[in-house]
């Protein structure tokens, strides 16, 4: 009977119980009907956001792009101003850019001299509505107000009273200022807004909002709205200018909640997107349909829920007992293998131990109150400065990670903990917010690991070097300290990049650590840096060890110092490639390469050039001062060659006062490396033209220069190449001398 009796108050309390949660559901719902209308606001600012660092960075690339192409323009004209010079610049770069109208050229005062558009030249364009204002003389790429019509002669320039309506033709013109022969001009880029309009519509449609680009004093520049005035101002009656900037002032002045606004990171520009509100939360309207539906389901149910709490209340009696029972053998298997369990909460901080993992270390449960703070305290400072970054990367990459670390315990020894942990609990950005693991006392193995590698290290004479999984240094040997001169207490926790001397690329070792991965052994030749500073060479092995598990555990290294043996390598190098007076490369290292750089001029359809240069009147200088002098003449015309060049070009030295000079990728159109070839031997001329110091004082020589263009022809080799310049340069003797002369073939014909 009473047994009876307490089953039906059990009964009753889950009947309120029932009734309490149908109440709850309500205020649920209605709660989850304004947060879906909230959530959808948010994602729709998020896309816009997104939308806005997307189109902010197309339309820098443009302007960022534009400014490189102003800045050829000079090279390319070989610095001529004229129309008849400039017109084939401006169509050949028009010709990659269609969202170009056009390219012209102003003097100082905004006459335009020269431009892609013929009807252009001679308008007058106003400097004063560009911005940014110039400070100083750096040149800076510069944004004007829009303009109707197609160019300038038929064009019209918006104003405030008189703004243009956003879907009628127009162009948005850039300007910046540029030196032809150190004179000062200006490019202007007419940028063609339809190009604009079709990417951007393209990326945000109408029905979905509109893009706008207002400049950075408030024009507005560019916009999908067909509705929008090109060359109006942000600033109104009812939003005024004060003394804030534009960017503060549009964030002052309330907005609509799914506008926003990026300002761009180095151009004077802003971008604002506009979102269709209604298109927006269209979505949210239909939820809102399946919320009310939904409702009505959860009523009608929630008496079948009561009597399932009626149910599930002896079914949870019954697990409890279970897992009361599991519980306990739980916690004599972990007080067995000195295993103890943690949890860790990201977003608050807090970190739990169980009492096992404070016995691991000696003391008592709940000693302390676990922290993060605290377990750095307690871990080895070797260990600790890493460890953080080390769970950070594991987490990242695997969503849980395995370190080791050694820990203080209560008599203030060092005993090798392992720590496993695993994300249980993800935000909805996917970014871990709880989790859990284990502490595993592993100090036998890991004594026993380092008993095993001492002993190992030891039995070589070579020098040798141990580190662990992660790269740091776990043990040297004497022989590493007498090539290296770093101590083991120096170098030991330390990484093997302590020793690094930067005469290798990164790809040099992209192909080391690869063939340690897949293979576990690597060899070769290394050039280090001892801790005096002093680079030395080593022949070095490094072996990968794995555990029984195949995870790898540490790295050895063996390696001999073979410094004596790669100098004498690289001076018999040097004596069989380099001209011994100037150091130049000789006929020999010339050939070589000249050959390489033709086929690879075929494969790519690079073209290239050769100068042929030998200076003029050189045998009276050696008759009349000496060889002595010669040589001095000849060092230092070597050095104003190397000088005059790119990195990547090559400059060889033939015999007595001829020199090459091989001029590499110089772009697949031969006109442009016909122009980028004779620029570079007009420099190579003026500075050959330079006087000389000697001994008796100074000395002018001059010098003639043949150059020919290859890359076109498949079946031409080094020899002919080098021919071809040999015949330019007598041509240009015969002109006078201190001449350029190119090749050709119909005047050797002739």
């Amino acid at each position: 009977m009473k047994s009876f009796l307490k089953t039906e108050k059990k009964i009753i309390r889950y009947f309120f119980a029932g009734l309490v949660i149908v109440c709850f559901l309500i205020g649920l719902i209605v709660l989850a009907y304004s947060n879906l209308r909230q959530e959808a606001i948010q994602t729709h600012h998020h896309i816009a956001n997104l939308h806005a660092y997307t189109l902010e960075e197309h339309f820098s690339q443009i302007l960022q792009h534009m400014s490189l192409t102003i800045d050829r323009i000079p090279p390319l004209s070989n610095e001529h101003v004229s129309q008849e010079a400039l017109f084939p610049v401006f169509t050949e770069l028009l010709h990659n850019a269609p969202y170009l109208r056009s390219l012209s050229l102003l003097d100082e005062n905004g006459v335009i001299i020269a431009s892609s558009h013929e009807p252009n030249l001679g308008q007058k364009i106003p400097l004063n509505t560009f911005l940014p204002i110039p400070f100083g003389e750096t040149p800076l790429l510069r944004i004007g107000v829009p303009w109707e019509g197609r160019d300038f002669d038929v064009g019209r320039i918006s104003t405030g009273r008189d703004p243009i309506r956003a879907d009628a033709i127009s162009f948005l013109p850039l300007l910046k200022k540029v030196f032809f022969e150190k004179h000062a001009y200006f490019i202007s880029v007419n940028l063609n807004t339809d190009y604009l309009n079709n990417r951007y519509t393209s990326t945000l449609p109408v029905e979905q909002g509109s893009v706008s680009l207002w400049r950075i004093d408030g024009i507005l520049l560019f916009s999908t709205n067909a509705n929008a005035k090109l060359g109006s101002s942000h600033y109104t009656r009812l939003h005024p200018k004060d003394h804030e900037d534009f960017f503060t002032h549009i964030e002052m002045h309330e907005h609509p909640t799914l506008n926003v606004f990026r300002v761009a990171k180095f151009l004077p520009f802003v971008v604002e997107i506009q979102t269709n509100e209604t298109n927006a939360l269209g979505y949210w309207d239909k939820e809102r349909k399946k919320v009310l539906g939904i409702t009505a389901l959860l009523i009608v149910f929630s008496g079948i829920l009561s009597l399932t709490l009626i149910v599930r209340y002896y079914k949870e009696n019954e697990r409890q007992r279970a897992q009361l029972s599991y519980e306990k053998q739980f916690r004599v298997a972990m007080e067995a293998t000195q295993t103890g369990l943690w949890t860790w909460n990201l977003k608050t901080h807090q970190i739990t131990w169980d009492p096992q993992c404070f016995l691991l270390l000696g003391f008592s449960p709940d000693a302390f109150e676990p922290s993060w703070e605290k377990i750095v305290a307690l871990t080895h400072p070797e260990d600790a400065s890493t460890m953080r970054l080390s769970i950070r990367e594991q987490i990242e990459a695997y969503s849980s990670f395995l370190i080791e670390r050694r820990m203080k315990t209560t008599n203030e020894t060092w005993v090798w903990v392992q720590v496993r942990g695993k994300v249980i609990e993800l935000s909805k950005e996917g970014e871990p917010l709880l989790l859990t693991g284990v502490y595993i006392n592993i100090d036998v193995q890991k004594r026993a690991e380092q008993l095993h590698l001492s002993a190992v290290a030891f039995e070589t004479q070579e020098a040798i070097l141990i580190t662990d999984a992660k790269e740091r240094v776990v043990k040297v040997n004497e022989a590493f300290t007498r090539i290296t001169g770093y101590r083991d207490d120096e170098i030991i926790g330390q990484t093997p990049r302590i020793l690094k001397s930067n005469e290798h690329d990164s790809a040099f070792y992209e192909v080391m650590w690869k063939a340690l991965l897949e293979h576990g052994y690597w060899q070769g030749e290394l050039w280090n840096r001892r801790k005096n500073g002093e680079l030395y060479a080593e022949s070095i092995t490094i072996t990968t060890i794995r555990d029984a598990k195949g995870k790898t555990t540490h790295y050895i290294a063996n390696f001999n110092d073979i410094t004596i043996h790669k100098v004498a390598q690289q001076q018999i190098q040097a004596l069989a490639y380099y001209d011994p007076l100037t150091h130049l490369a000789n006929r020999r290292l010339l050939d070589q390469t000249l050959e390489q750089t033709l086929r690879h001029s075929i494969d790519e359809r690079h073209f290239g050039a050769v100068l042929f240069i030998d200076l003029d009147y050189f045998k009276e200088l050696n008759d009349t001062h000496g060889h002595d002098a010669g040589d001095m003449v000849l060092i230092q015309a070597a050095s104003r060659l190397k000088e005059s060049i790119r990195e990547s070009d090559m400059v060889a030295r033939l015999g007595g006062d001829e020199f090459i000079v091989l001029l590499k990728n110089l772009g697949n159109q031969k006109g442009i490396a016909h122009h980028l070839t004779q620029s570079i031997a007009k420099k190579i001329l003026s500075f050959l033209c330079e006087p000389y110091s000697l001994a008796h004082g100074n000395y002018l020589l001059g010098a003639s220069i043949g150059c020919t263009i290859f890359g076109d022809n498949a079946n031409k080799e080094g020899a002919m190449v080098l021919k071809e310049a040999d015949l330019a340069m007598y041509q240009a003797k015969e002109h006078g001398r201190s001449q350029v002369y190119f090749y050709d073939q119909k005047d050797q014909m002739e």
